[in-house]
């Protein structure tokens, strides 16, 4: 069988897709847990390399309906990742030094997991059966897996580097990993959902698998999500009313019924963060990097956030360290492109009512990016690129619907002037040949 370059991508990007979310933390628990080797690493870098040769590949074949469907918007994000480029590799050029070298390689791995899940979110099958029912399956081990846990731990949280030894957990996920995968497992499963039911089970379900997790942002991002979603709904329907009510109601009593054990967990402490030590190193780093911003508004400071010790993780965890990194124009476009693919994908959804597997994910995705790229993430956050490929996707869909409706309309059209042309010269041919309509048992 020879596949074309659509279906090459399409296909690639839905094992890609899988491999890297709910595959991800199947394969870390795996591992944790002693049954398998970590003969990927921590699977997602090593997969995401894998992934961006296939799409180098690939991508020539894709690039003119991607550029020619999607308004331009496609164009500025490839414009967006060639900037980033160039702006790392001037300033490395420019002012040399460790410290540049440790923020050029930064810059480069982020940029190849923005390519990879740009690509993926505007390439992968949301209509697919098959990947549906994989990641159906998939969320039911996990999720089965930690009710289990809890019943037989009565531990709420789940942290599998603690299943093992310490020197030897360099491979298996923090909780951040596991929460960025569970909740575009949740995001895609969401989307792909018809039925209301089915959706408020999975909310449910998604709320406590995220709260095991432990990671706050992702859990919160996701909760909000999904009141605007089922309000979203239960103004179109009163099936949907009572759902949100429902799920609200179970909600409640589940924390109501748990509230000691969950009292003094991670989830709970947003409640007052004052004395938190995490929380006021995160202001901290956002207040360094205000002040570096403020020193040089136009360009920032690339690698700003990379101290004497070259260690690369002490950026603001928001969207200014993009501003930091990337200067006003890098800032400008990193929001802007999450930005307009929210705003885009809510007024379809709320003004044209369309309810596409496409333009809920897309809506959800950057809805919660946006969320947390303004409260929690930084630029080196890889998730906003799936919600710029997942909008560019909703707008290629929405315009391969449009030129089939305008198809099927243009062969209606024709179909009816030649049916009538056809009987008027059959009555002409009768008239010709008799002053009254044939009627005989031959000619009938």
């Amino acid at each position: 069988m020879v596949l074309s370059g659509d279906a090459l991508a399409t296909r690639a990007s839905a094992i890609g897709f899988f491999v890297l979310f709910p595959g991800f933390i199947l394969y870390h628990t795996l591992v944790a847990m002693g049954l398998i080797p970590a003969f990927l690493g921590g699977l997602f870098g090593v997969v995401s390399v894998v992934m961006f040769v296939i799409y180098c590949a690939l991508l020539p074949s894709q690039l003119y309906v991607l550029l020619a469907s999607t308004r331009g918007y496609a164009l500025v994000t490839l414009g967006f990742f060639a900037y980033v480029l160039l702006w790392a590799m001037a300033n490395y050029g420019l002012v040399g030094g460790s410290v540049m070298r440790v923020a050029l390689v930064q810059t480069i791995e982020t940029l190849v997991l923005w390519m990879v899940l740009f690509v993926m979110g505007y390439r992968v099958p949301l209509t697919s059966p098959r990947l549906a029912r994989a990641f159906w399956i998939a969320f039911a081990l996990i999720a089965g897996y930690l009710l289990f846990h809890v019943a037989t731990t009565g531990q709420w949280s789940f942290f599998a580097s603690r299943m093992i030894e310490v020197e030897t957990d360099e491979n298996v996920s923090t909780y951040q990993g596991y929460a960025r995968s569970a909740l575009v497992v949740l995001v895609f499963l969401i989307a792909v959902s018809q039925r209301a039911m089915v959706r408020a089970a999975l909310i449910v379900l998604g709320a406590f698998v995220m709260f095991m997790l432990g990671a706050r942002s992702e859990l919160y991002a996701f909760l909000g999500l999904s009141l605007v979603l089922l309000t979203l709904w239960a103004g179109l329907s009163v099936k949907y009313l009572l759902t949100l009510l429902a799920v609200v109601a179970v909600l409640i009593a589940l924390v109501m019924s748990q509230f000691e054990s969950l009292a003094g967990s991670r989830q709970l402490q947003v409640f007052d963060l004052t004395g938190n030590s995490s929380w006021l190193a995160r202001q901290n780093l956002g207040q360094r990097a205000v002040e570096q911003i403020l020193a040089n508004p136009l360009l920032g400071r690339f690698g700003g956030h990379i101290g004497s010790s070259e260690l690369a993780g002490s950026y603001a965890h928001s969207m200014i360290s993009a501003w930091v990194n990337y200067g006003l124009l890098g800032f400008v476009l990193y929001v802007g492109l999450t930005a307009v693919a929210f705003l885009g994908s809510a007024y379809r959804m709320f003004a044209g009512g369309d309810r596409a597997a496409w333009w809920v994910f897309a809506f959800s995705t950057n809805f919660v990016c946006l969320l947390l790229i303004a409260l929690a993430k930084p630029v080196f956050w890889p998730l906003p690129a799936l919600g710029w490929g997942a909008f560019a996707n909703a707008l290629v869909a929405a315009r391969q619907e449009r030129d089939d409706d305008a198809t099927r309309q243009a062969g209606a059209g024709h179909d009816e002037p030649g049916q009538r042309d056809a009987a008027e010269d059959l009555q002409g041919r009768n008239d010709n040949e008799s002053g009254s309509p044939d009627l005989s048992p031959s000619a009938l």
